[in-house]
Formats: C-alpha cells, sequence, structure tokens
C-alpha cells in the first residue's frame, strides 16, 4: 500500500525525496563500505506511543548520520560496540550501544528544561542555539515578582528596555516604557505589544496568566510584523495546558500594606508667616500671631495645617487571591485561571460622608485555554481571557488635589470650623474656605467633591486550528486563527461642592463668629461616559522546518494578517470608520551544523494613510551568525574549558511607520469644512463664515522609514555557568511623518499639512550577565543587565536659529535647553560689573547667569542645551536569588542614570501668587539672606511675586534625575514534600515580599522617577506583603 501511495503521491514530494538523498550521498562519510557494519533498523516513538519525523541519528563513532521518515523509521551503518544517538528538539537525547541484534528501537521523552530552550520569535517560535536576532527573554516563574503591573515588573529585567513609573496611584501606576530608548519623534514611539500574538494591551493582565515575555529588539526579529514594529516588539505568550494523570492546582493568596515613599514636605505656618516678612521686606504678621500659631493655642483663628496631611494617610490595605487548575491527558489540554485583586489608595476619607473619597480598585482576572487534538495531526487551541476592573475615585483628580494644595498656604484657613450639633448630641463640622476658586479648601476639594466611578471590561477571545502535514511532508504545518476582541468603559461621575465658612472672630462668650462665604450643592451631581472598542483579526500561517542529512536545517514561514479595529470614542465621522491593516509576512532560515546560520524576514504592508498604488511597502531585513563554539577545534581545544559557548551575529533590515500625529488619518486628503474666519457683508453688516481646508492633503506622502543594524555577542563560560549576551545597535530614520511647523502665510493654508521632513539617529549598548550555580542543597544566581541609548535629531522642519549652538538639530530629542547658573549676585558691586541680565530688576541673592555669546547681555540668545532630557539613556537592573534547602531569598535593584528634569512652577516658586495664594516647601528655609549669603543655599532670596530673574530654566533649576532603587526583596521557604504527603499537598511555601523599600538618588525632596517640576503626582508605593503559595 505505502509502494501504490509513493507513486501516487504529488510530485513535489519525490522531488523533495530526491533532493534529500542527493543531499545524504555527497556528504562524506554517510555511506560506508566497510564489511563488517550491519544495517540497524528501528523505529522512534514519543512517550503516547506517536511516531516522531525528523529524529536525528548518528553514529557517533563514524560521525555519519540519517533521520527517521515520516512513520519513524530509520536505517543506518554500525557495527557492533558503536553508539547511536538519537536526537530530536524537546526530548530528552538517548544513546544506545550496539549489540548483536540488528533493530533498535527508541522512545523518547520530552525534556523539559529543553522545552525551555525554545524561544518565542516573531510568529512562531525558534531553538535558542538558532537564535541570530537581537530577543530577550524571560520566563515569568523565574521573576517571582507580584506586581499588579506587567509593565512595572519588566523594566530593569530586560535588557533593552527603558522604562519609566511617572505614577503610583492604583490603576494609573503602570510604567511607559521603550525598546532600545527613542527613535523618532513622529506619532508613534511605542513598541507593538502582542498577547499570545493579537495585537493587545498588556496593563492588566495577571502575571499568573504569563508563561514568557520576549523582546525583539532588531530588524532581524521585527521584520515580519512590518510597520507595526518600527518601535521594537513585546511578545507575551500566556500559559497552556500540559498532559498529566490528575489536574494540578495552584492556589496563591497575598495580603499587605502600601505606604507612600517620598513626599514633598510642606513648611508650617509659623515659619511661613516669617520667610513672608523677610520677602515682603515690610513684616505683616506680627510676633504674636507667629507665636499663637506656632503654640496652636487657637487653631481655628491661627489656623497651622500641613494640607499634605490631611489628604493623605499612612497606610493602606492590598490584597490578592488567585487560583490556578491545569491538566489534561492525550486528547485535550487545558489551563484555567481567576484571579481577585483589591488595592486601596493613601487618600483620607470623610467619616460623615455615605461615600468614600479614597481609591478603591477591585481587579477580576480569567482566563481559560484549551488544545484539542481533533485528531494526530490536527488541533484546536480556544483561548479565552480578559479582565474586568471596578474602581472608586474622588471626584478631583490626583493632580487636581496636589494642585490645590499648592495654592492654599498653611495659615489661610483651618481644615473645619465647629458648628453646632448633630441629632446624636456629637458634634457637627462646617468646611472652612473662602469665596476664592483660586485656594479651596484642599482636605474639601478631596472629601466633598464627590466621587467617580469607573467599571472596566475587556473580553479577548482567539480560536486557532493547526495541522501538521508531517505525514505527506515533513515538517510542513499550517494555523488559521480568528480573534475577537471587545473593550468597554463606563464612567458615572457623582460630583458637588460644600459650603464655605470663614471664622471672624469670637464673641464675649469665646464661642466662634462664622460667616458663610459660599453656598455648596445640597445634592450629588450626575455625568455618564461611555467607550466602546472593539477588534478583530485574522491570521493564515505556513511553516516548514526540516533537517537534511542531520546537519542542514531549514525553515520558512509565511503569513497573511488582516485587523479591523473600531473605536468607539470617535467624534468625527472620519476616526469612526474602522481602522485597517493588512500585510504578508515570511521568514527563511538555514542553519548548517548548528554551526553557521542564515536567516531572512520580509514583511509586506499596507497603510491608509496612503493614497491608492502607494499604500504598500517592503521591509525587507537578514541575519547571520557564527555559533564557533560548535567548531571540532574549539571543542578539542583547553578554551572550551572557559568559553563553554560563543556565539557572533548580526543583523540589518528596514522597518517603517506610517502613523500621524494627533491621531489624523488619511493624510492625502484635502478635507473642506468651515470655522475659518469669514467676511461681514451687507448693510447689518452680517458675518458670513468662510470655507477652507481643515486638512491639506499631501498625495506624495510615504513612509517612515528607518535602516537597523545589530551586531552581537552570545558566551557561556565554564560550563554554562556564566552566560553573557551583548549588542551594539544602530538605527537611522528618515521621512519621519510630522506635521509642518510653519508655511508662509502666502500659501493660505488653515492647518499645517502633513510631510516626511524629519530624521533622526539612535545608537547604543545593551546586554546581561548572568552567574549560576547549585552546591549540593545550595544554589544561587547573580544577574545584572544594562541598557544604554542615544539619540540625536538630525532634521525636524526647524530654521537656524541666529545662534548656531541654539539648533536643536544635533541635539538628543527633547534635549532641554535654559541658562547656565554661576551662583548667587553677592552685592550691588558684583551686579554693576557683570554683564546686564533682561530678566527684570536683579538684586543682590538674585541668581547670576553666564552670558554665553559674550555681547555685555544675558537673555534668552544665551540659553544652551544644558543636561539631558527627561527620559533616561541608561537603565539598568540587578539581583540575585539564593536558595538553601527550603529557604530562598531574592533581592532585586534597579536605577537609571543620565536624566534631567527641571524644577518650577506654582507651589515651587516661593510666594510666586502672593502670601495668600501658594504654600511653600520645607527647603525655603535654605535661602540666600544678607546674613547668611550662601552660595549654596537652594533657594535666592526670597521676594513677593516670585521673580522673573531667579526661576528662568537653567542649570539651578535642572536637578539630576538619577536614582537606585531597591525594587523587591523576597524571602520564602518552601516546606519539603514528605511533610505534606499526608495533607496531599504537592507543594507550600510562604514567603515576605517588599516592593520600593528605599531609593538612593541625589535629588532628595521626592521620587525622581516621578519626573515633576514641582512633584505634583501620587508617590510610588512602598509594599510589604505576606503570601502563601499552595499546590495540590
Amino acid at each position: 500500500m505505502k509502494n501504490i501511495y509513493f507513486l501516487i503521491r504529488p510530485s513535489y514530494q519525490r522531488i523533495a525525496f530526491l533532493v534529500l538523498c542527493i543531499l545524504m550521498v555527497t556528504v562524506p562519510g554517510v555511506i560506508s563500505a566497510q564489511s563488517s557494519k550491519q544495517q540497524i533498523k528501528g523505529q522512534v516513538l514519543d512517550g503516547q506511543g506517536d511516531a516522531l519525523i525528523g529524529v536525528a541519528v548518528r553514529n557517533l563513532t563514524t560521525s555519519t548520520g540519517v533521520i527517521t521518515d515520516i512513520d519513524g523509521f530509520y536505517a543506518i551503518e554500525a557495527q557492533k560496540g558503536e553508539i547511536l544517538e538519537f536526537s530530536y528538539v524537546g526530548y530528552n537525547t538517548v544513546k544506545k550501544e550496539v549489540a548483536n541484534s540488528s533493530s533498535i528501537s527508541i522512545v523518547m521523552t520530552e525534556d523539559v528544561q529543553s522545552l525551555d530552550e525554545v524561544v518565542v520569535v516573531g510568529m512562531g517560535t525558534q531553538r535558542k542555539a538558532s537564535v541570530i536576532g537581537s530577543i530577550a527573554s524571560v520566563r515569568m516563574a523565574d521573576l517571582k515578582v507580584p506586581s499588579r503591573s506587567l509593565e512595572n515588573a519588566l523594566v530593569g529585567r530586560m535588557a533593552g528596555i527603558i522604562g519609566v513609573q511617572r505614577s503610583g496611584e492604583p490603576g494609573q501606576d503602570a510604567s511607559s516604557f521603550w525598546i532600545r530608548g527613542i527613535s523618532t519623534f513622529g506619532a508613534n514611539q511605542d513598541p507593538l505589544v502582542l498577547v499570545d500574538g493579537v495585537e493587545r494591551s498588556m496593563t492588566n493582565i495577571s502575571p499568573e496568566e504569563i508563561e514568557s515575555v520576549s523582546i525583539l529588539k532588531d530588524a532581524s526579529a521585527t521584520a515580519v510584523y512590518g510597520v507595526r514594529a518600527a518601535n521594537g516588539v513585546v511578545l507575551v505568550t500566556t500559559r497552556k495546558g500540559e498532559a498529566s494523570e490528575k489536574p494540578s492546582i495552584e492556589l496563591k493568596m497575598e495580603y499587605g500594606v502600601s505606604q507612600l515613599t517620598r513626599m514633598p514636605k510642606l513648611l508650617d505656618g509659623a515659619n511661613f508667616m516669617e520667610l513672608y516678612n523677610e520677602a515682603n521686606g515690610t513684616p505683616i504678621y506680627s510676633d504674636a500671631v507667629i507665636e499663637a500659631t506656632r503654640l496652636g493655642t487657637d487653631p481655628y483663628l491661627y489656623p497651622n495645617v500641613d494640607w499634605f496631611n490631611e489628604i493623605f494617610k499612612k497606610n493602606s490595605d492590598n490584597s490578592n487571591i488567585s487560583l490556578n487548575v491545569h491538566g489534561g491527558g492525550k486528547v485535550a489540554r487545558y489551563f484555567v485561571s481567576v484571579g481577585i485583586m483589591n488595592e486601596h489608595g493613601n487618600y483620607r476619607d470623610n467619616p460623615t460622608n455615605s461615600y468614600k473619597s479614597n481609591i478603591s480598585l477591585t481587579k477580576y482576572n480569567y482566563r481559560a485555554n484549551v488544545d484539542v487534538s481533533l485528531s494526530k495531526s490536527t488541533t484546536l487551541d480556544l483561548e479565552l481571557g480578559g479582565w474586568l476592573i471596578d474602581s472608586h475615585n474622588p471626584g478631583m483628580t490626583s493632580s487636581e488635589l496636589f494642585d490645590k494644595a499648592y495654592t492654599q498656604n498653611p495659615i489661610n484657613i483651618p481644615v473645619r470650623y465647629p458648628y453646632g450639633f448633630n441629632a446624636d448630641g456629637s458634634q457637627h463640622y462646617v468646611w472652612a474656605g473662602s469665596n476664592s476658586i483660586t485656594t479651596e479648601n484642599p482636605a474639601e476639594r478631596l472629601m466633598g467633591s464627590g466621587y467617580r466611578t469607573e467599571f472596566k471590561n475587556q473580553f479577548n477571545g482567539q480560536a486557532r486550528l493547526s495541522q501538521d502535514f508531517g505525514k505527506w511532508v515533513p515538517g510542513l504545518k499550517a494555523n488559521v486563527a480568528f480573534s475577537f476582541d471587545a473593550y468597554t468603559k463606563n464612567i458615572t461621575k457623582r460630583t458637588k461642592k460644600e459650603s464655605y465658612y470663614m471664622a471672624t472672630g469670637r464673641d464675649d462668650a469665646g464661642n466662634l463668629e462664622l460667616k458663610q462665604m459660599s453656598i455648596g450643592d445640597e445634592y450629588l451631581g450626575y455625568e455618564t461616559e461611555q467607550e466602546v472598542n472593539r477588534a478583530m483579526e485574522l491570521k493564515a500561517q505556513v511553516t516548514y522546518e526540516r533537517v537534511f542529512n542531520t546537519v542542514h536545517r531549514v525553515g520558512g514561514m509565511g503569513m497573511y494578517y488582516h485587523r479591523d479595529y473600531r473605536d468607539g470614542t470617535a467624534t468625527e465621522a472620519i476616526r469612526s470608520l474602522p481602522y485597517r491593516k493588512q500585510g504578508l509576512a515570511a521568514r527563511a532560515t538555514y542553519s548548517y551544523d548548528d554551526r553557521y546560520f542564515a536567516e531572512f524576514n520580509i514583511g509586506y504592508n499596507g497603510s491608509e494613510n496612503f493614497p491608492k498604488g502607494q499604500r504598500f511597502g517592503i521591509f525587507p531585513a537578514g541575519a547571520i551568525g557564527y555559533l564557533i563554539s560548535n567548531e571540532k577545534f574549539w571543542q578539542n581545544s583547553s578554551i572550551n574549558n572557559v568559553v563553554s559557548m560563543l556565539k557572533l551575529k548580526g543583523s540589518m533590515g528596514l522597518v517603517g511607520a506610517e502613523a500621524l500625529p494627533n491621531n489624523r488619518r488619511y493624510a492625502y486628503l484635502t478635507i473642506v469644512g468651515d470655522g475659518l474666519g469669514g467676511y461681514i457683508f451687507g448693510p447689518n453688516e452680517t458675518n458670513y463664515a468662510g470655507t477652507g481646508e481643515n486638512q491639506y492633503g499631501v498625495v506624495n506622502l510615504t513612509w517612515e522609514k528607518g535602516l537597523k543594524s545589530n551586531i552581537g555577542i552570545q558566551a557561556e563560560f565554564f560550563g554554562g555557568d556564566v552566560s553573557l549576551d551583548v549588542d551594539y545597535f544602530y538605527e537611522k530614520r528618515k521621512d519621519i511623518l510630522i506635521q509642518r511647523n510653519s508655511l508662509p502665510g502666502i500659501a493660505g493654508i488653515n492647518d499645517m499639512p502633513f510631510a516626511n521632513l524629519g530624521r533622526m539617529e539612535n545608537q547604543g549598548v545593551d546586554g546581561t550577565i548572568e552567574y549560576n550555580k547549585s552546591f549540593r542543597d545550595f544554589s544561587m544566581r547573580v544577574y545584572a543587565n544594562g541598557t544604554f541609548t542615544h539619540n540625536t535629531v538630525l532634521d525636524q522642519d526647524q530654521p537656524d536659529y541666529q545662534n548656531k549652538y541654539q539648533n536643536r538639530v544635533g541635539k538628543r530629542h527633547n534635549q532641554q535647553f535654559g541658562l547656565i547658573a554661576l551662583g548667587y549676585f553677592n552685592d550691588e558691586a558684583e551686579i554693576a560689573r557683570s554683564p546686564k541680565q533682561q530678566f527684570g530688576t536683579v538684586r543682590p541673592g538674585d541668581v547670576k547667569y553666564l552670558d554665553v555669546n559674550g555681547d555685555g547681555i544675558v537673555d534668552s540668545n544665551d540659553e544652551v542645551a544644558i543636561g539631558y532630557s527627561s527620559i533616561p539613556e541608561i537603565v539598568y537592573g540587578f539581583g540575585t536569588q539564593l536558595m538553601w534547602k527550603g529557604f530562598d531569598v531574592g533581592i532585586f535593584f534597579r536605577g537609571q542614570t543620565r536624566v534631567s528634569y527641571m524644577l518650577g512652577g506654582e507651589g515651587f516658586v516661593p510666594f510666586q501668587e502672593g502670601g495668600d495664594r501658594g504654600n511653600l516647601f520645607v527647603e525655603a528655609l535654605d535661602r540666600w539672606t544678607v546674613d547668611n549669603p550662601r552660595q549654596d543655599a537652594f533657594y535666592p532670596r526670597l521676594s513677593i511675586g516670585g521673580s522673573t530673574n531667579n526661576y528662568q530654566e537653567s542649570t539651578k533649576w535642572q536637578v539630576d534625575g538619577s536614582f537606585l532603587r531597591l525594587a523587591d526583596l523576597e524571602i520564602g521557604y518552601s516546606f519539603p514534600k514528605k511533610w505534606l504527603e499526608p495533607m496531599f499537598l504537592s507543594g507550600l511555601r510562604i514567603y515576605f515580599h517588599g516592593t520600593n523599600l528605599a531609593v538612593f538618588s541625589p535629588f532628595k525632596m521626592w521620587d525622581p522617577e516621578i519626573g515633576k517640576g514641582r512633584g505634583d503626582a501620587y508617590p510610588l508605593q512602598r509594599k510589604y506583603n505576606f503570601g502563601l503559595r499552595v499546590n495540590f
């Protein structure tokens, strides 16, 4: 029957078989003519009894080899005493000595550790040995990070990620990150994030659901994604079920306390008045008033309020529980996960309100991944997952509350006044405040402004049908997948404002006399918002991987992709139309004897933003690699004892981008509208609106393109105890899509058109080093990684400045500019002999600046590039994991450097708005005075209304944003299995985990990572969590 099938099978099968035969014959040593040898035959099966196709069978004595056929059979020449080796990706290698029998059949078992060596790459997987693109991978099981946000868990742990966390507010605390920094000033700088191959956000996915995360960094790794992947790719793979005799159940429970890290410190009322008198020159506050404020004898008439203390509390709580069940058999495998996380903020609640003013967030995660074997060669994968978030927030945002705390001083009003009694006899209080909205009561704005609730729901679904055609064409597989994602958000705002009262004094009996300053709202208002988005994707993929003659490994991949996304928040017809993406991708790989590697990738993608005939672009990339340590001369030399693995690799390729600024679409269309001004006509002087181009179409607009190159080295030392992976990268972008900055008025264009006018380059180095060692009951892992990037703007549609040193071209993106501060003027004589500063009247104690151009005047022409940008150029992390018997300790540090922030803004500048408006930091005590004219004082001389001269953007107010953070500390104990067997448990671990335990930085006023000029962001949280993990 098989012979008949061979005769009628398609011609390409016969061609493939003939090619295979030719390759085997032409390689020396494949066929032996020694008379003493016999032909050994047999079959190779897996643990389920199924035939394994393409298993490499090698005679270790003669170095000859064959591979198993579509039924798992093989035949090879060998003689008694020689060793046959059976090897296959993902399975334990088997060695068998030839005895008297001419038949040797083998059952190969899966090698879990070997499976870890399979790396997730763009649109597939590859053996780690054959990966020559720049890819960083991490398994979540190795991180041991109980983080709500996956982005926060990755920053500092993977080479190539530049990330910052700008807020610690629950629900708003995810890090912003870039792969290898920023390579464009165009509309999109973010990496492409794919969850199980589908374009999705990873922000709210539970780390418990995730198997691994891979970062694709160079053009070779990202080319198959085309224009979507110009800024790199993040591949998130969720967990799958595994065949087992019985289900495995994992239960994790955590509870902990959350605290705020560094907070700005506000000055007390007595010192505030003393400094105000000093700044004003003429005392306004008497010594008696200052002393009464300091002593607190009458806090209602002489208030002394720390508004941060009234808004924030020290501790809050958080909890997390998750349940995972996975298992299955030969027909179906499953992974099911559910989780609930509760987190509260550190705002204070008003006990008299019927609603809470603190932040409360509850997140529900769910996932069910099922793999069904419809036949031996056909698999159906069903992936359902998502999350629901129910959050409660105060009526005002965090930034608004900070603003209220900065604009209200500590002495103007108390928090509340006593005002009669409640029905139960308890004291009744009313809110203190004026009728000015610029100096509102910060505590009332937190506790009396109402509340805002959000309910968000994300559903992700995907079905994938996979077919293994190995029975007919060994190594050929195909799959088709369809995904549907839906997102809804419902916001309810119930806002109000309370009545304000002001004390005017006390009557003869000592009772407070109050005057009502404003009338508040009797009832909560009501307002709703809704957002509904959905996306669908269709993918069809064919893959091929085959080993010929045990040394020639050939692979290929072809894919079609289509995505349809609908934005439910669109307010314009043009933005309500579906966003569609379409493309083809292909990859070809070849390796010889696991020594020489070559790879070619190509993406063919279309964009709606360009006219017909110009919508599709081709983006190719190639890579080569040399695993020199697999050479015989290397393995036979003493250097192999030190450098046990060494791989050299390089890649180059073209990437593209098509996103337009301000979320605009269809740049080739000219869109006409009204509202562009007009003329007055007729005796009644009637105004008639004009009509013109809201958008001027540019028909020759094209792709933003970037040429990426990468050179890397991977090495292992001392048998794999030490591993090293380092890459140098360079990218040059051109034709960056921007909106023109200016055009001559004679052009008559109302809105600036788009153009391909930007150019930028980015380069740097990233790398990882790791040490792993085990000594009987003790094992340790020490690791570190770092990323350095530096970009330069080459062209951004800006005319040359009169002073060439002020050109933005040639500088880093978002480079900060300012004056160079030289200290403080000590006296009038120094002012007189110095260049004249053009920022108002200058007095002793004011900031002195450098006259850069030497014209005798200090003005905007003396601004130069200073410091860095607010995005760090260097991000790094290092840590260790120690295990002894059942005990384990993990510690992780992360940091950043070559980053600058500019201080300033209301609340930072003392008395900027006068005495009634504005708070002070405690650092205001460290100021220049006539009696203490210190050049190292933090603040210059104080003045009412601020000082234009003193608070120019300059090196005086630019701070170093570098820090080193003790990000994670975990101490745990796993109970011995022999203790657990009577309780029917397979694992039990208890642990303590601390997050953000300490930060070391030159800047001390607040956490430097939030990157704010006056610290007006919800601080990062320090957490102390205790957890329990149980396995059944």
